[in-house]
């Protein structure tokens, strides 16, 4: 379980760091 909760919480902060980037990206 504590396997699965660490690779959900990088997952999760890869997304956040991608969603970011892309609307930086997006913006210009």
């Amino acid at each position: 379980a504590k396997i699965d909760y660490c690779s959900y919480t990088v997952r999760t902060i890869y997304g956040v760091l991608g969603i970011k980037i892309w609307i930086f990206i997006d913006d210009e």
